[in-house]
């Protein structure tokens, strides 16, 4: 999001009011401007200008996505008034969410006249450029409204709430999310609405209805008329609707103010999707955006962020870990795990954090293969050394013959200088302990040699090529 504001455009140009103009190309750039009035600069107008960028037709480069955006703003007759550019940059695993866009705004003030906003946005690894262009026209006198802006969101400011988020416009204790063309789906059917009126300096009371109208004019809903009332400097009116129902395609939301004798009515562009359309970009958009480390851990319960928590203690620092205690927020849980991953992440290139994605699935693997008796797979011994190593490069694995147990030899020559561990199965029913290591991190039985018998650790040592009996050998 960007915010431009800009010198007021001294023309003196006289027009017939227009609505508010809605551009978009069949690729995807939508463009809105929403107008409102301030008589405290000269009756000037306000324009608000709203870019949608569809992230989908980007790419990604070695070090992220961006796209240029370049503005234009021409008088009626082609005179070049303000020219203006920047750069935005987004995320890789955006390109690939199913209608993920951008949203770009800028500000500026008109006096009365015509004039032309062109928007062009370039990608900044290809160079392909999106181009649109839309018409704005200044109050010529105080109006009875504004514009009418939808939001896909709207909440009320929080003291934390020092400046807005990214994406939101604040208006008094008000924060919300526009659009330039309010796209709803089934699982996400709530409109959002603002409207400034204004007056002639004395209070008014009045009503407000809002309508959804389909491409034939046809109204498919209506609500009632809510009472309002307008203070004597002008007010903000807003509302939400809940549109669950309506049929996929594109229509008009309209507010109905009545005051006194005036009457006026104001409009946006909005659409509803398809079910089928949704839910299949929904399932893509979640399996891309887990791709990110604060993905992965954003649809995850209480007990999943507690479940992702407790293995880290295997490759996390103390330092680390007792920032976590019980007392955390769900939210403050998911920042946690997400940034500590962040931290680990050996190629912060891409979105994808291989790191993570082998931590957990090695998890997953000790939890369906290392499980004992009421032991999770991962706080076994083998589980441990398997979340923390991987698969072993090579194993060997002795049944039980005599008084020596089963026993198990895992071995990592891909581990530097090499690393071993063996592990054995006393009790004959599944309760496997690691007996002795190279890993000098681990602890080891200090009878081993006398629980797998001579014969058994001799067996392992030719697998290993190790002599357990030599003088180099008598610290295991």
């Amino acid at each position: 999001m960007r915010f431009r504001s800009w010198l007021a455009l001294a023309l003196l140009v006289l027009f017939v009011q227009a609505p508010a103009a809605l551009a978009q190309t069949p690729d995807g750039l939508s463009l809105r401007a929403v107008r409102s009035y301030r008589p405290d600069n000269g009756g000037q107008t306000r324009v608000r200008v709203l870019i949608q960028v569809p992230l989908s037709v980007m790419e990604a480069g070695p070090t992220g996505a961006a796209y240029l955006v370049g503005v234009k703003v021409t008088d009626q007759a082609g005179i070049t008034l303000h020219t203006d550019s920047w750069r935005t940059r987004f995320s890789a695993a955006a390109i690939r969410a199913p209608g993920s866009n951008g949203l770009e705004m800028m500000d500026f003030a008109i006096a009365p006249g015509k004039y032309t906003v062109s928007v062009e946005v370039t990608d900044s690894v290809s160079g392909r450029s999106l181009a649109s262009s839309i018409p704005v026209e200044g109050f010529t006198g105080r109006p009875d409204a504004s514009d009418l802006t939808l939001a896909s969101a709207m909440r009320n400011a929080t003291a934390s709430d020092s400046v807005p988020g990214p994406g939101e416009i604040r208006k008094g204790n008000t924060l919300f999310s526009p659009s330039a063309l309010l796209r709803l789906t089934p699982l996400e059917p709530e409109a959002y609405y603002v409207l400034e009126a204004y007056n002639d300096g004395t209070e008014e009371s009045g009503t407000m209805a809002v309508e959804v109208v389909d491409g034939t004019g046809k109204a498919l809903v209506q609500t009632a008329n809510t009472p309002v009332k307008v203070a004597a400097s002008g007010g903000m009116l807003k509302g939400r609707l809940n549109l669950e129902g309506l049929p996929p395609g594109n229509y008009q939301l309209k507010v109905l103010l009545q005051m006194g004798t005036r009457a006026v009515d104001r409009s946006a562009p909005m659409t509803m999707a398809q079910l089928d359309t949704t839910l299949r970009q929904e399932v893509a958009r979640i399996n891309v955006e887990r791709v990110s480390d604060e993905g992965y851990f954003k649809y995850m319960s209480p007990e999943g962020l507690d479940s992702a928590f407790a293995p880290l203690y295997y490759i996390a620092t103390p330092s680390e870990l007792k920032v976590w205690n019980k007392n955390l927020s769900e939210d403050a849980k998911r920042r946690y795990l997400t940034d500590f991953w962040q931290k680990h992440d050996e190629d912060k290139a891409t979105p994808q954090n291989r790191s993570r994605e082998q931590f957990y699935a090695a998890i997953a693997f000790a939890n369906k293969n290392y499980k004992e008796r009421n032991i999770p797979g991962w706080k076994t011994d083998r589980g441990r050394i398997y979340a923390k190593n991987g698969a072993a490069t090579s194993v060997w694995r002795r049944a039980q013959i005599q008084r020596a147990p089963p026993f198990e030899v895992w071995n990592y020559q891909d581990q530097g200088q090499g690393r071993w561990y063996i592990f054995a199965d006393r009790t004959g029913v599944g309760d496997w302990r690691l007996m002795v290591s190279s890993d000098l991190k681990e602890p080891k039985q200090p009878d081993w040699r006398n629980i797998l018998t001579e014969d058994g650790v001799r067996e392992a040592g030719r697998f290993l090529n190790v002599d357990f009996y030599s003088s180099t050998a008598a610290s295991y």
